[in-house]
């Protein structure tokens, strides 16, 4: 073939794909608020939509299964498990304030049922995560991490949903969940109202949507366990925003719900003024990479040292003195490194 026919033909599907994967460029377009990008991928999402070659593309993800998002809203799910659950129990008494979940103390020959999932941060981190609770031979772990997912836009992937339908029915007895770091993007709310990001309204709805989830989560027996890690501080620069503000969600809705453990991971990726660090030393001294180059996801020891420390704070509440649990010094933080005992809701210098 010659070669500028070679030429064209690869222009040409550039710009087929251009069209086909537009509404995934908005959507982290968007995400990342890039100025004139975004005016950019608007137009060319507009175009798409005009010819209908975004509905081309959703049919086919539709076909292969990749298109999960609906328009089902968590509060809508809530309603509904609670009125499952109330028709399965006596409601002519005020229910029980609610109380630490008490787990079982798990055996090699009676596994502890968990689940670790999130968004791609959690790639890295749950991968390591998976290997770490594999490694006290008492934990039977499953990892479930959606790329560019969160709980800011549900017509993508519907976390709540998929929470309920898909792995609560495993009745999971610890889970790990961590979003957030595509959530700094503008939201569109149940009447069509478009929430602009990091705007009261914004957190507001952020807010509710989180302690929906967070009620989802919780088991009728009171024994299930979620730890909800906090996204990690990201590079200034990366594009990635409102991390300080979302972890103060977190935190706060939290504190009123004891089968929501909060975890703090801001610290072990963070100087001692919560500022973001690309190394860190690890707890035998040695200086280690911590984050991928785009200064928002977690290297593979990144994703050690975060899951051995989650691990720890899981021991306060689940006796697994009947497995191993050895953090090996060149993965796990150091002893001085800790979670904050309060979590403001901005950090100075934190995008």
């Amino acid at each position: 073939m010659p070669a500028g026919l070679i030429l064209v033909v690869i222009v040409a599907s550039l710009v087929v794909a251009m069209f086909l994967n537009a509404d995934a460029t908005l959507r982290k377009s968007d995400a990342k608020g890039d100025g004139w990008r975004n005016e950019v991928a608007t137009k060319i999402a507009d175009v798409s939509d005009f010819f209908r070659i975004t509905w081309m593309r959703k049919e086919v993800d539709a076909a292969l299964g990749k298109n999960q998002g609906t328009d089902v809203d968590v509060q809508t799910l809530l309603q509904q498990q609670t009125e499952t659950a109330d028709g399965q129990t006596d409601t002519t008494e005020a229910p029980p304030a609610p109380v630490l979940p008490v787990i079982p103390a798990p055996t090699p020959a009676s596994k502890l049922r968990f689940w670790v999932g999130g968004d791609s941060i959690t790639q890295t981190f749950g991968t390591s995560m998976q290997q770490v609770v594999n490694s006290t031979g008492v934990m039977d772990p499953t990892l479930d991490y959606r790329v560019s997912t969160g709980l800011a836009r549900p017509d993508y992937f519907n976390w709540p949903e998929h929470l309920v339908k898909d792995v609560l029915p495993n009745d999971p007895q610890v889970m790990v969940i961590m979003f957030g770091a595509n959530d700094g993007q503008n939201m569109t709310g149940t009447d069509g109202k478009v929430y602009q990001r990091g705007t009261q309204d914004w957190l507001d709805e952020y807010r509710r949507r989180v302690a929906a989830t967070m009620d989802l989560l919780k088991d009728p027996q009171n024994d299930r366990l979620v730890m909800w890690v906090g996204p990690p501080v990201m590079r200034p620069g990366s594009g990635v925003h409102e991390m300080d503000q979302l972890n103060y969600i977190y935190w706060s809705e939290a504190k009123s719900r004891p089968w929501i453990q909060y975890f703090d991971s801001w610290p072990f990726f963070s100087d001692a003024n919560g500022q973001y660090v690309s190394d860190a030393p690890a707890a035998d001294g040695t200086t280690k990479g911590l984050r991928q180059k785009d200064g928002v996801h977690l290297s593979t020891v990144g994703g050690n040292r975060l899951s051995w420390a989650v691990l720890a704070r899981i021991q306060k509440y689940v006796d697994l003195s009947a497995g191993t649990v050895n953090p090996p010094a060149n993965e796990a933080p150091p002893a001085s490194v800790v979670e904050r005992t309060e979590i403001p809701p901005e950090v100075p210098g934190a995008e």
